[in-house]
């Protein structure tokens, strides 16, 4: 039995905190609502303070299940069903434990009085930021199906891009996993073999040998360290990642590498023209629409200036003129924003903008994908080819010396 710590509101209404002991939370969850109680956050009680995302294991509901659940709640919602009656139909259909236990605890938290934003919002690592916001902002501008439709689009097609990079880099992450299995076999095969050749010849041993026989001297003698060493730093970038100083650095220089920063600026403008022309297209005025860019926008960087953004064009600034902070988006981005909203075709516009650099996205990893697999080849071929190149020039003049 495990002790899990609560917060719920009973049937007044009322938040009430504690602990139980169950097997599991689900079985905690039981145990609460054979109380009459309506629990909004449960996570295993321990003495040190936990960080927040042991609460709610909910990591196996990914991209997949968000669109999928998102876009179901949009077509209940569409044929005239209550928030309540929507959800309660989604979790009499959940398949999986984890599923039943999320839309158990959203439907909770809404039958509680809290709105669906706010409901999702207390559940750590099941929505995405972004999705919150935009979520919320459907709500304020009483536009909750149209904006969860766009969300879950949205998602469909973030899964599509995660697909097609994925399989863009099977082979690339093939090749790159074969590099250190063939240095590993010359290290600890094939080098232990030849070095007696040059301590009894006298010659000279090539620098690439002599890395090669240091290298397989240390994975025989030390491997199991070295193996330690590498799962504490791979521990050590993970517990950096998760650092907020850390993620507004990433944000901040990440834009200017070769690869990375151009995915990561396209991709950051058509998020962000996407939802602002989704929620004025949804009837949003402009000056909330752009709020909820900027609590939607995961990068700190971007969001201190989409608030400066917010700032002039609420002191009168027209959108295309206060959006040229945003480095992102580009010159010719820019001036449709400024005839969308000449002409007072803005919505259009900004998703205009949206649909082509999403295309710009998956074009330019096609591009990128279709030169880097020839790149790869080659470059390892030349490293794994030089290895074994050198080593065999040194038996060669081993093999003069001998014969002479």
């Amino acid at each position: 039995m495990t002790q899990f710590r609560f917060e719920a509101f009973s049937n007044t209404g009322v938040i009430t905190k504690g602990a139980v002991e169950a097997n599991s939370i689900a079985a905690a969850i039981t145990l609460l609502a054979q109380r009459n109680l309506r629990p909004y956050l449960v996570e295993p009680d321990t003495q040190t303070k936990q960080t927040t995302w042991f609460k709610f294991s909910f990591g196996k509901l990914g991209l997949e299940w968000r669109a999928q659940f998102v876009r179901q709640l949009a077509t209940l919602l569409a044929a005239g069903i209550t928030l309540d009656r929507s959800l309660h139909l989604m979790l009499q259909q959940a398949a999986r434990k984890t599923e039943r236990a999320a839309i158990e605890i959203i439907t909770m938290s809404v039958a509680s009085g809290h709105s669906f934003s706010a409901a999702i919002s207390k559940m750590d690592n099941l929505f995405m930021p972004d999705e919150i916001g935009l979520i919320k902002a459907g709500e304020q501008t009483g536009s909750p199906v149209a904006v969860l439709e766009e969300l879950a689009s949205l998602l469909e097609r973030r899964i599509e891009l995660r697909g097609k990079l994925a399989s863009a880099m099977v082979y690339p992450a093939f090749l790159l996993a074969l590099a250190p299995v063939s240095l590993i076999i010359i290290a600890t095969v094939l080098v232990p073999n030849l070095a007696p050749l040059f301590e009894n010849s006298g010659a000279a041993m090539p620098l690439a040998l002599s890395a090669m026989i240091w290298f397989s001297r240390e994975f025989q003698e030390r491997g199991l360290l070295w193996l330690a060493l590498l799962a504490l730093l791979g521990i050590l970038i993970s517990w950096l990642a998760r650092l907020e100083t850390m993620a507004t650095l990433w944000s901040k220089y990440s834009l200017k590498l070769p690869f990375v920063g151009v995915l990561k600026r396209k991709t950051e403008s058509a998020r962000i023209c996407r939802t602002l022309g989704s929620l004025i297209r949804s009837g949003s005025p402009l000056q909330i629409a752009l709020q909820a860019v900027v609590e939607a926008t995961p990068s700190r960087p971007t969001q201190v200036k989409l608030q400066k953004v917010r700032d002039l064009v609420v002191a009168g600034a027209k959108l295309g003129d206060a959006l040229q902070a945003i480095s992102s988006i580009g010159k010719s981005s820019l001036q449709m924003v400024a005839i969308g909203e000449e002409t007072n075709k803005l919505d259009a516009m900004l998703l205009y903008v949206a649909a082509g650099e999403e295309r710009a996205v998956s074009h330019y990893i096609d591009r990128v994908m279709t030169l880097l697999t020839p790149l790869l080849t080659i470059v390892l071929g030349l490293f794994v080819g030089g290895i074994v190149m050198s080593i065999m020039q040194a038996i060669l003049s081993v093999n003069e010396l001998v014969g002479k």
